[in-house]
């Protein structure tokens, strides 16, 4: 796991994830229970899971889980209430994301970017344009 907790507690918001149990088991067998990070944990080879659900349990909001679809009146599902940015999907590969490698023998066409960090900002509500009548 590369998270670490105490920068990961630093960075979370003092806002409770979920109102109740019902919405937290249910975002977390949405997302946590298939996600390739926390496997070992689940599996019992290792003895500590996912710090972002650590958190979650004490009362706080990980930076790392960014608010989800919500309609017009600002509702949404339980299962997809917020989207993990450190999920790992199965079929993934897990892990960090790589570049493919060049081919060999051969120089790349345009130069890779350099890696950047990952932001961890709330995005703004889109705000529809507004078109005058002529």
């Amino acid at each position: 796991m590369s998270i670490d907790y105490d920068e990961a507690f630093a960075r979370s918001r003092d806002v409770p994830a979920f109102s109740n149990g019902t919405e937290g088991e249910t975002w977390m067998a949405n997302w946590c229970s298939r996600c390739l990070r926390d496997a070992p944990f689940r599996n019992g080879l290792v003895k500590t899971g996912c710090p972002l659900v650590l958190i979650s349990l004490m009362q706080r909001t990980p930076a790392e889980w960014l608010d989800g679809p919500r309609d017009e009146h600002g509702r949404y599902s339980m299962a997809d209430q917020y989207h993990c940015i450190e999920f790992r999907a199965p079929g993934d590969g897990g892990g960090e994301p790589r570049p493919r490698p060049e081919p060999p023998d051969m120089d790349g066409l345009f130069p890779r970017p350099a890696r950047q960090i990952r932001m961890y900002v709330q995005p703004g509500p889109v705000r529809e344009l507004e078109v005058s009548a002529r």
